[in-house]
């Protein structure tokens, strides 16, 4: 009987595992955003892509073969802007964000990423 009920929990056991890992998906984040020529500070929820994606280290890296590991990143995305108040005639007052609709594994493009870690400490206007 044992046997049994192992056999039948052990899929949703392995189910379990998997969703426990931190896969490559969109997170809720937010970013603070200050405009000292309009002179406030603002905080904006939006998404981003976060996780962990499968990876393997080489044990030789030829000078031949490119090496590279896959990251998480933004799969598709759009932009959003946020247009600050009582700014003063000239100033830039647009702020222009993404926003992550879909999240994947794959190699980190630097030419429109910022490819280095995202802090997970929070900041505020008054950390100065």
């Amino acid at each position: 009987m044992r046997f049994v009920v192992m056999v039948m929990l052990l899929p949703a056991l392995m189910r379990a595992g998997s969703e426990c890992r931190s896969s490559c998906r969109l997170t809720n984040i937010s970013i603070t955003v200050e405009s000292e020529e309009c002179g406030s500070c603002i905080t904006i929820d939006t998404t981003a892509c976060a996780g962990f994606c499968k990876t393997q280290e080489r044990v030789y890296r030829s000078p031949i073969m490119q090496y590279y590991q896959n990251t998480c990143n933004f799969r598709e995305w759009t932009y959003e802007t946020y247009e600050f108040k009582g700014c003063p005639a000239g100033a830039d007052s647009v702020f222009t964000y993404p926003v992550a609709l879909s999240c994947e594994c794959s190699m980190c493009n630097s030419d429109i990423t910022d490819c280095g870690v995202l802090s997970q400490q929070t900041t505020s206007c008054n950390a100065h």
